[in-house]
């Protein structure tokens, strides 16, 4: 099977899912998306990417992943990244700009890429 970043941050958001919710994530279940097996290792591979980035990137990757589809389910890409430019501000209290967002997603996208496959 040939992986892309993308795949590997989709199978880590299911497996996100799998667990106990937490914090102010909305509970969503995200096997009727992709009834695809989880892949533990990858998953826990990409999670301590993830728990290595700042709070503020952290919840960019968060919202265009675990949430991408339950708190933010129905927004095209605009709406989705407005609404989450305010979701991470009103969390962690860094106002990210849409070009900081951006690069935030890329960078992490990349180094999962470079890092895991």
């Amino acid at each position: 099977m040939n992986l892309s970043a993308d795949d590997l941050l989709w199978n880590w958001a299911r497996w996100c899912w799998s667990g106990t919710t937490v914090g102010n994530m909305e509970t969503y279940v995200p096997y009727e998306d992709n009834p695809v097996a989880i892949q533990v290792d990858h998953a826990r591979a990409v999670d301590e990417l993830h728990q290595l980035l700042p709070w503020h990137e952290r919840m960019v990757i968060i919202s265009e992943y675990p949430q991408k589809n339950r708190r933010f389910a129905d927004m095209h890409t605009r709406q989705r990244m407005e609404a989450a430019l305010r979701w991470i501000a009103q969390t962690t209290g860094v106002w990210l700009k849409e070009p900081e967002y951006k690069l935030y997603l890329g960078l992490f996208k990349d180094q999962v890429g470079r890092e895991l496959l």
